[in-house]
């Protein structure tokens, strides 16, 4: 039996949610078409005859100010570097260089403390069809193994994938496996899909239609907190509140008459359904819970807790 962690890094929307799902063949992480959905790391558990990889999922890299959530996020990537066996570094090819930097360099910090493979893996495949783009996807392959080799890390190789469609995963699969060393099963229930409680899930499910159904900067001023989880009740029962920032983003979500918070609803209720396989009953409000995206106490009550910094 083989066994190990896969760290999966990479710029925000790079497809590292979209990658774990297609690999479990199963929804454990929400993905949408907006930047920086991912805020916590998600663990996908891949269990067979050979052995079991449990794979991390982390927040887009990016270069983030000090405190607040997106300090937080990149935390949450930082930490999942810090002793897997195997990282998978994914790449959008319409990336260039200079962007790529940050992970490049937070890459390069893991490799002072531990030396693992990293495998680059230039997804969306199935969009790099023209001559020009598959150049330009070349190109930018080439520029990061260079820039890698000058940083010290170790890429021992290149695949094309497309998270999408599940090209190429068969293969990279099949690499990381070779990869991977003796060990037990960290978690023996061959089903178990992730180390997530389901109050987690269906919170992430509510907040991604914040981020299917809002502008493009409100969802990221939204956090979901669970107030009641009764399976119990007839149909069960789950009550939850959206946070808000301002006063005025209230009025938004809610909308006109509560269209929005309807149309919320009903939308997260049927992804939430599909998930738990029965009727429930869902119920939502929306709460200021003034500036929490910079408020290190507000952070902590949305599980949002900022570890302290190396010495």
């Amino acid at each position: 039996m083989k066994s190990g962690f896969v760290a999966i890094v990479g710029r925000p929307n790079a497809g590292k949610s979209t990658l774990l799902n297609s690999v479990l063949k199963a929804r454990v992480s929400i993905v949408t078409p907006k930047a920086q959905t991912t805020r916590d790391r998600v663990l996908g558990i891949l269990t067979e005859e050979r052995g079991q990889i449990v794979f991390i999922d982390t927040p887009g890299i990016h270069r983030a100010k000090v405190g607040g959530i997106n300090e937080y996020m990149v935390r949450q990537a930082r930490e999942a570097l810090e002793a897997p066996s195997v990282i998978w570094y994914i790449v959008d090819p319409r990336s260039e260089l200079p962007h790529e930097m940050a992970v490049i360099e937070l890459l390069a910090d893991s490799a002072k403390y531990t030396k693992v493979p990293v495998m680059l893996l230039l997804n969306k495949s199935d969009l790099v069809r023209e001559q020009r783009i598959r150049d330009k996807t070349d190109k930018l392959g080439g520029e990061i193994l260079a820039a890698a080799v000058e940083k010290g890390i170790r890429i021992d190789s290149t695949f094309r994938i497309s998270a999408q469609t599940g090209t190429g995963l068969n293969d990279l699969l099949a690499a990381t496996w070779e990869r991977l060393e003796e060990g037990p099963l960290y978690y023996p229930d061959q089903d178990q899909l992730s180390d997530r409680p389901t109050r987690f899930f269906v919170a992430e499910m509510i907040r991604e239609q914040l981020f299917l159904r809002l502008g493009e900067e409100l969802p990221y001023s939204c956090a979901v907190e669970i107030e009641r989880f009764d399976e119990a009740a007839k149909p069960p029962r789950i009550e939850a509140v959206i946070h808000v920032e301002r006063e005025s983003q209230k009025g938004i979500v809610v909308g006109k008459g509560g269209v929005k918070i309807k149309e919320i609803g009903q939308n997260a209720r049927r992804k939430i359904e599909e998930f738990l396989g029965y009727t429930v009953f869902l119920g939502l409000k929306v709460k200021l819970l003034k500036d929490w995206t910079r408020d290190a106490a507000a952070l902590r009550r949305m599980g949002y807790t900022l570890p302290e910094k190396r010495k």
